[in-house]
């Protein structure tokens, strides 16, 4: 049963009354579940739908998942999730590769309120998880960065407002994944996601026109597929319209028997692309004759501005004599379009933020940026408008809370999901991996500011699911087990030569099989291997496609076998 002495904070707030009414119905709900008047399969509906994930091995303790539609959040809202962390977690948060946050080792009795403590701040969990449209994502430089076509966040903004509780994606066959890039860089990976939109602009009879090229049915799990095109080109007005075509295809055609293959890319895959693509654009004509209105369907598209009075002058950053913030300064900061500012990535270990970093960002988003800032997809966050003669004083206070370090995107900012620590699925310990990949490297500066490795990253998944996106990183690696001196010891298979770009998937090839403990002794003989073998000039990408195109040439079989290794690997 619930405790009563779960303590509530005594103080006004205001709660939108449908925000009220959902923590209502959970708090019953957990209530009816305790007292036997609801199995376990409906609940576990229930709270999956709720964003309430279960804990390996741990009945009523849950990981709670956190919707942050874009990536967005301000100085509210991370005071209060550094309060939450503290008093119902374990005074850590984790942003996850769908620019969520999420927080573990929750007990099941403290959810309504904690669900209460978010929605003070408008933050929510509802359909974080289940078969819903999750969390909707978009590049975190949108608005600010010098090569984006234009800005996606009012179209973010839309979409996920639009399909919450939408009663079209309350019982999908499967989860359902949404993302936006306005670069020409794929900083959002739209080529694997179930619809990717990328911003164009098309000139229609003289008038420039804002669009979507709209990419669908892309995937990674156990089986990763590169999204398709639908469009080349959807006008603005038509974006809504569109997903709610496809979802609706989705919901009709999906696999309800067989989970494992219940997602959009198999429908695809049966019916061709071909196919597909006529039942979306008819579906189309049909949710566009019956949409309710069009208040729902307009979006004001605003141009980000300043959330400074005025631009402070530059100051000589080259006189600091501070070299690890020049470091910082060449790894973790760029210039935004709007001249003045620039924008700057913090480097999250793995993925994590402690409570007091919570609170101390929350601070430091008011002083340098207006209060506000974006979590990424590469588990790492990013302030913008920071003027450029703020920026020494910026990096200082990063220092302070113990999150300045440079090298962002590179070998030691190391992707990697939750793992076995909390995950039902994984097989091995992959966060604990990322820490210690993320600590080892950064002792290892001859590495990661090197010129010729600059284009490394490592993503760790825990199992074959892609949690951590494996498939797409230059260095990727999946959990698994093996038998060693008749024990099951953890190994990870080696992937290599994933990326990402303009709608555009390459999936790693797997190449290895390295026991859990010599990963990092791995990665460095790979990078030795690299540096030895190289032409010149050659980057690691460039090395890495040079091979897989002799060995596909030769007819050769990649290396199955795991590393043979002197040491019993644990």
């Amino acid at each position: 049963m619930i405790s009563d002495s779960l303590v509530t904070r005594n103080m006004e707030v205001f709660i939108p009354e449908l925000a009220d009414s959902e923590i209502d119905r959970t708090r019953k709900e957990i209530y009816a579940y305790h007292e036997g008047k609801i199995n376990e399969d409906a609940f576990r509906k229930f709270r999956l739908e709720n964003g309430i994930y279960g804990i390996r091995f741990q009945k009523d303790i849950h990981m709670i998942r956190v919707k942050i539609p874009g990536g967005m959040l301000n100085a509210e809202q991370l005071e209060m999730l550094g309060e939450i962390a503290d008093v119902f977690a374990v005074g850590i948060g984790h942003v996850s590769t769908r620019q969520n946050v999420q927080l573990h080792w929750v007990s099941l009795e403290a959810v309504p309120e904690l669900l209460r403590r978010l929605a003070e701040v408008g933050l929510n969990t509802r359909e974080a998880c289940g078969n819903t449209v999750r969390n909707v994502t978009a590049c975190p430089l949108a608005g600010v960065s010098d090569e984006e076509v234009f800005d996606v966040t009012p179209y973010t903004t839309a979409v996920a407002n639009y399909f919450i509780r939408n009663p079209v994606c309350q019982n999908l066959p499967r989860k359902f994944k949404i993302a936006f890039e306005g670069c020409t860089t794929d900083h959002a990976a739209i080529a694997i996601h179930d619809i990717g939109a990328r911003a164009v602009i098309k000139d229609i009879d003289g008038k420039q026109v804002k669009g979507f090229r709209i990419y669908v049915a892309g995937g990674l799990s156990t089986m990763a597929i590169e999204a398709l095109l639908l469009e080349d080109f959807t006008p603005v007005d038509q974006m809504l319209v569109t997903f709610e075509a496809i979802l609706r295809i989705f919901d009709r055609m999906g696999n309800r028997e067989n989970m494992a293959r219940a997602r959009m890319k198999f429908i695809v895959q049966k019916v061709g692309h071909e196919k597909f693509r006529e039942l979306v654009l008819k579906e189309r004509m049909s949710v566009w004759a019956t949409r309710a209105g069009d208040k729902l369907w307009n979006i004001v598209d605003e141009e980000e501005t300043s959330p400074h009075n005025e631009v402070k002058p530059n100051h000589d950053l080259l006189t600091t004599g501070d070299e690890k913030f020049e470091k910082w300064m060449e790894t973790n900061v760029r210039p935004q379009k709007q001249r003045g500012y620039a924008y700057v990535y913090v480097t999250l270990p793995a993925g994590d933020i402690t409570s007091e970093q919570f609170r101390e960002l929350a601070n430091i988003t008011r002083r340098f940026t207006g209060g506000k800032l974006r979590t990424t997809r590469t588990q790492n966050l990013v302030l913008r408008w920071i003027q450029k003669g703020e920026l020494y004083n910026l990096y200082t206070e990063l220092k302070r809370i113990g999150i300045a370090t440079p090298g962002i995107h590179r070998l030691a900012n190391v992707i990697g999901c939750p793992g076995a620590d909390t995950c039902n699925l994984a097989i091995t310990h992959s966060h604990r991996l990322a820490l210690e990949l993320f600590r080892e490297f950064n002792n290892r500066p001859d590495l990661i500011h090197a010129e010729d490795t600059k284009d490394i990253h490592i993503n760790v998944s825990g199992c074959p699911n892609s949690c951590g996106q494996h498939h797409i990183s230059p260095i990727g690696f999946y959990g698994s087990a093996q038998r060693v001196n008749e024990k099951q010891a953890p190994f990870y298979t080696m992937l290599l030569g994933g990326e990402v770009s303009d709608g555009k998937a390459i999936f790693g090839q797997p190449v290895t099989k390295v026991p859990a403990k010599r990963v990092g002794e791995v990665v460095v003989k790979l990078i030795d291997t690299y540096r030895a073998q190289r032409d010149n000039g050659e980057s690691f990408m460039q090395w890495i496609r040079r091979l897989q195109k002799a060995e596909s040439e030769s007819g050769g079989k990649r290396i199955n076998e795991p590393v043979v290794t002197s040491r019993r690997p644990s």
